[in-house]
């Protein structure tokens, strides 16, 4: 299939995906099914990308790890916390804030969200399509990968074992890594869209791909990531989480602030 014609394909498969999970959010009023399918889909595009790709085989086996195996572990963890009896806060937010023309509003939501899958996977169509020899680029894009799935994993473990604590609710995580980031996890999700355009030397896109990590960044800051994130922890936590906002960076690890 012409390469034009098989990401129009994908597109097509993206949208008609949310299309469905918009239809379930409407049955159960419940949006929380928009994370697991975008999620989910990152796997399936990485996965029929893989079986499209002509790049060379060292190329062709990193799209195993991004996306496959990176958003697969999203994906299992989004799934085994869905709950219908229990709407995300920022989704139940929405639906009390959007009064007029709910559902059009939450349509527009997903359709957005089928896009932006659509975007997030072009990088690995590159990557699947790129033949050159293995450099010391790919070992260090290799690294970076490795380095960033070990600082999602440790966040999403301190996170988690945090609210297991009975002591825990009503109260902000700021524990290991999160005591130096308000968002660790999405920092290490950044981190890892570096690995792309360094596995990707020698490319007629690498200009293409030099831009993800800064269009990441700006997802993750202004759009959908850390805004909703944050206005949902104020309502829910309060005066704790804004203590925590003053002494604590935003999104880059470091230091507490006093």
């Amino acid at each position: 299939m012409h390469p034009t014609n098989f990401l129009i394909v994908l597109l097509g498969l993206n949208l008609l995906s949310q299309a469905v999970a918009w239809w379930w959010q409407k049955k159960h009023q419940h949006a929380d099914i928009a994370d697991v399918v975008w999620s989910g889909m990152i796997v399936v595009n990485g996965g029929l990308i893989l079986w499209q790709a002509t790049g060379d085989l060292f190329h062709k086996s990193i799209i195993l790890i991004i996306p496959v195996l990176w958003y697969l572990r999203l994906f299992l963890h989004l799934a085994e916390r869905y709950d219908l009896s229990n709407e995300d806060g920022r989704y139940a937010y929405l639906r009390n804030y959007w009064e007029d023309n709910t559902q059009a509003k939450f349509f527009a939501f997903f359709m957005g969200q089928g896009l932006i899958i659509s975007l997030f996977s072009f990088p690995a169509w590159v990557l699947a399509n790129h033949s050159s020899e293995v450099s010391f680029w790919d070992i260090f894009g290799l690294l970076i990968i490795l380095f960033s799935y070990l600082g999602v994993w440790l966040s999403d473990r301190q996170l988690r074992q945090f609210k297991k604590s009975a002591e825990s609710k009503g109260k902000v995580c700021d524990v290991g890594l999160w005591k130096y980031s308000r968002h660790p996890n999405y920092f290490f999700e950044w981190t890892h869209w570096f690995a792309y355009p360094l596995l990707s030397i020698g490319s007629d896109q690498l200009w293409m791909m030099w831009l993800y990590p800064f269009l990441m960044l700006a997802f993750l800051l202004k759009f959908t990531g850390i805004p909703f994130n944050e206005q949902q922890n104020i309502r829910s936590k309060g005066d704790a989480y804004r203590e925590y906002q003053k002494r604590t960076n935003k999104f880059f690890i470091g230091p507490t602030k006093s």
